[in-house]
Order: C-alpha cells, then sequence, then structure tokens
C-alpha cells in the first residue's frame, strides 16, 4: 500500500513536470525573427568576463570573432587571474579585442559581479552581450539575436545554451540545471542565464542603483531579468542548431555551479530544498521500485514500469531539444543516475549555504544574502 502510495505521487510528479516541460519549450522556443538593415542596426559591446580562464579563453575569443554582425566591440576583463588569462587577452589586440584589466574587488561585491559592473562601464555599445568563457556562437548569432531584441520590443533576453559535444563525459554526466530553469519558469518569473544574455546599456544604467543592488547576487542576471519582465521588457530563449549558442563546461565546473545555484533555485530556504529533494526523489523512485517489484513478482511493477518509460520520454524530449550528436542516447539511459546526481547535489548546495562556504572562482561567497527578501525590492 505504502508503495503503491508512492508511485502514485510519482505520477503526479511525473505529470506536473511534463505539463512544465511542454509550456517552457514551446513558449522559449527560438523562431527566426527579421533582421533590420545595417544602416538601423544598434552598436553590441561583447563583455566577457574572465579568472583563471586560460583552457578556453582562447576558443571563445575565434567563434566571438567570427562573427558577421559588424558593429561590434570585444572586451574581455582579466579578474586577477593567477594564470596567463591576461597574456591570451593581449594576444588577441591585433584583432580588436580589448583588454580591461579588473578593479581591487569591493567589499559587499562578488568578482563576477563587479567586472560586469565593470564592463558595462567601460563599453560603449548600444546593447551588452555579456557572455561566459565557456559559451561559443557562432557567426550568425549576434545578428540574429539583436533582430530577436528588436522584433520583440524589448531590452533584455537571455539564452539556454545547447550542448553538442556530446561524446564527452562531461556532457553525458553533467548536470540537470537548465532544465530545472525551464521547470520552475512561469510568466511573470522567467528563467535566465549566465551563458548569454544581453541588455540595452541604458536600461542596464537606468535601474535603481545599476548593477550595485545585485552586488552579492550569485544570479544577477535572473533578478535584473525579473525585474524588466513587469514592463514586459524580457524575453528568454532555448537555443537551436541555427541560433548557434553553445556551451562546453568541465564536469567540475558544472559541480561548482550547481553548488553556487541549486539552493538559491529552489528558494533559497531549507523548507524549499527540502520540497526539491522529495519532487526528485519521487522522479527517481519508478526506477528503483520497478526492479524490486519485478523481483517480488507484484503486479505494481507494471506501474513502476510505465512511469519510468513516461521519465525516458519526457527526459528524451528535453534533451533532443538542447543536445546534439548521436552519445546523447547515453545520457538518457543514466537517467536515474543523473537524477541520484541532482538529489546529491541540491544536498551538497544547501550544506555549502547554510554554512557559508560556498565558493565561487576561488573565492567565498561571503556576502551572499541567506534570505530571498533581500531582493524584494528589485523583483
Amino acid at each position: 500500500m505504502i508503495i503503491f502510495c508512492l508511485l502514485l505521487l510519482s505520477s503526479v510528479a511525473l505529470l506536473w513536470v511534463v505539463a512544465r516541460l511542454l509550456w517552457g519549450l514551446q513558449r522559449f522556443k527560438f523562431r527566426p525573427a527579421f533582421t533590420p538593415d545595417d544602416a538601423e542596426l544598434p552598436t553590441v559591446s561583447v563583455c566577457i568576463p574572465a579568472r583563471n580562464e586560460m583552457h578556453a579563453l582562447a576558443q571563445c575569443l575565434e567563434y566571438v570573432l567570427s562573427s558577421d554582425y559588424e558593429k561590434l566591440e570585444i572586451l574581455v576583463l582579466d579578474d586577477s587571474s593567477k594564470d596567463d588569462t591576461s597574456l591570451i587577452i593581449r594576444s588577441f589586440a591585433h584583432a580588436g579585442v580589448r583588454f580591461v584589466p579588473g578593479k581591487t574587488l569591493p567589499e559587499g561585491w562578488l568578482g563576477k559581479n563587479h567586472a560586469y559592473k565593470t564592463l558595462a562601464e567601460e563599453a560603449s555599445g548600444d546593447y551588452l552581450l555579456f557572455m561566459d568563457v565557456d559559451t561559443l556562437v557562432q557567426p550568425k548569432t549576434i545578428s540574429q539575436l539583436v533582430g530577436q531584441l528588436l522584433a520583440a520590443k524589448v531590452s533584455m533576453l537571455s539564452v539556454l545554451p545547447r550542448r553538442e559535444d556530446t561524446a564527452r563525459m562531461s556532457a553525458i554526466l553533467g548536470s540537470m540545471r537548465y532544465l530545472w530553469d525551464v521547470l520552475l519558469a512561469f510568466r511573470e518569473t522567467p528563467p535566465a542565464t549566465s551563458a548569454l544574455w544581453m541588455i540595452k546599456r541604458e536600461n542596464l544604467l537606468a535601474l535603481d542603483k545599476g548593477l550595485d543592488s545585485y552586488a552579492a547576487s550569485v544570479r544577477p542576471e535572473m533578478h535584473i531579468a525579473r525585474y524588466l519582465q513587469k514592463t514586459k521588457q524580457y524575453y528568454y530563449l532555448v537555443a537551436s542548431h541555427s541560433l548557434g549558442v553553445r556551451y562546453e563546461k568541465r564536469w567540475k565546473s558544472q559541480v561548482a555551479s550547481s553548488e553556487r545555484m541549486y539552493y538559491p533555485m529552489f528558494g533559497h530556504t531549507i523548507p524549499g530544498a527540502l520540497f526539491a529533494v522529495s519532487m526528485l526523489s519521487l522522479l527517481w523512485l519508478p526506477f528503483v521500485a520497478s526492479g524490486y517489484l519485478l523481483v517480488q513478482n507484484d503486479s505494481l511493477a507494471w506501474f513502476a514500469l510505465a512511469l519510468s518509460a513516461g521519465l525516458y520520454v519526457w527526459f528524451s524530449a528535453f534533451t533532443l531539444t538542447v543536445y546534439r550528436g548521436g552519445w546523447m542516447v547515453l545520457r538518457i539511459v543514466l537517467l536515474p543516475y543523473l537524477l541520484s546526481q541532482e538529489i546529491i547535489l541540491l544536498i551538497w548546495s544547501t550544506i555549502r549555504h547554510l554554512t557559508g562556504t560556498v565558493t565561487w572562482k576561488d573565492r567565498k561567497v561571503h556576502a551572499q544574502p541567506l534570505h530571498p527578501a533581500h531582493y524584494s525590492i528589485d523583483e
């Protein structure tokens, strides 16, 4: 009876995630928009904060420099790197890449957020395109993003990137962070990603206190997006192959991002974290229950197997949208493992936040507030 009740709850959880995923993928689907003539196009500043990124920075810059968007400037900030990041930035000076030295980090600021602020002040473009070093774009990407902004008449957008290097273990065993962004999205509280986000410069600077309001936030782009959504000035996209936004992130880096983001993502409260763990456990349960019930020759085994099949179909729908390559099938097969990993990552993120030991690029996130009310003015 207990197993039946738990499986019934699992079916409710499955129906919820299926409905949320279908709504999210349809609402945030990329639809190519008309791009105006060159004379009408705004200038764009690509702003890349970098700290100890010598392993990926050159590739990122090469892809940005291949852009067909002519009204472009590229700025890279070296945030006190301990490796040769600054040398790599300077080596691209001949191609027009501008080196921006990082400033001393003020008290109460997270490093990346202060890098955003410095880049915004140094940039001259009408629009600012912030992107992570492990995000890659294609020649037509920036042109299409500008077209989306102008067609939708919004001042900000962000993009859920695709993963196309699916033969790597970091892709197969990576976290499910972007999936939860879509599932937790609502019309008035849309998701946002730090991988790539673009905003009209005057709108960013016009925010009350600008980026100073988000100095200690691990997801400043999310809070800015939700603030702008109140006046319908924000747009979120799930990248397609034609849009050409993708990422290549090491497994260790994905774990670090999950540690930093998961607890805040689920409300920044212990009840929120417990609810999330319970939901993940209900999604994980049918895989374990089906094996146990088959051994016991219990008729409920078919119910558990049906739920397991439904979960595979649900996860396949998302994976086929944001992954490209034959090895993605292996990631789908490993869904039970990935759900187990998510439970562990969420618990670990909760413990690290509650104990004040979360780090970001070797710096403690000591200034991160422990209650979401910190953002009530801006959201």
